[in-house]
């Protein structure tokens, strides 16, 4: 797990779980430095240690947006106790399943992913995580391949989880209808009796909706 602390000199933070093949270069156009941010990426290893002492005391509100597979990072680092006391959360195109035939990305779509990665599929990935989302200027995410695959590897590994373990509690979720990437039927699967649960006509990158990370918090 890898951390990356963007200092506006705010007193307020943003906690971003990003997802799968992502950092802070695909979302810093969408940053209007209002907060700080302590964007979380890079699943190759879940070790929380970074996180559980980061220090949290100098501000005075934090605020939570989590990212497709980041959605499941985010849960199992409220599992292990390594997060401050969020004022506001909100889940974006994912679940607490990475893996799963009822509410993930099926697991042999997942296999063939894994097991087939090269540039070309990371091409295609990239395609299909834009599919159906509106235009925009897309930043590329500055992982290597290795990388990526590690992060594959671990996620596999450490994606199982008891059904009836209680999870973290989410203010708002938003699905995305029209998700190449992560199934929209898994999503309504798995929040179907979520409180506050907004579904976007768009693709598995919705951040084109909002034009801004202070619009999605605002919902």
């Amino acid at each position: 797990m890898r951390l990356n602390h963007i200092n506006h000199d705010k007193t307020r933070l943003l906690l971003f779980f990003g997802g799968f093949n992502t950092d802070y270069n695909c979302f810093e156009q969408f940053d209007t430095k209002t907060s700080d941010i302590l964007f979380v990426n890079d699943y190759s290893n879940m070790d929380f240690e970074e996180l559980r002492y980061f220090d949290f005391s100098f501000y005075t509100e934090i605020n939570l947006i989590a990212y497709s597979y980041g959605v499941w990072a985010l849960n199992q680092a409220y599992l292990a106790r390594a997060l401050p006391e969020i004022n506001k959360s909100i889940a974006i195109c994912g679940t607490f399943y990475p893996v799963h035939s009822e509410f993930g990305i099926n697991p042999k779509v997942f296999n063939i992913m894994l097991n087939a990665l090269s540039l070309q599929t990371m091409a295609n990935f990239e395609k299909n995580m834009l599919a159906n989302c509106a235009g925009g200027e897309f930043k590329k995410a500055d992982r290597t391949l290795e990388n990526l695959r590690q992060e594959l590897i671990n996620i596999k590994a450490s994606a199982v989880q008891n059904l009836d373990e209680d999870g973290f509690e989410f203010d708002t979720v938003i699905t995305t209808k029209n998700d190449k990437i992560f199934p929209y039927k898994a999503q309504e699967a798995f929040w179907a009796n979520h409180r506050h649960k907004i579904a976007l006509n768009t693709g598995h990158f919705p951040f084109f909706e909002f034009e801004t990370l202070d619009k999605i918090l605002d919902l």
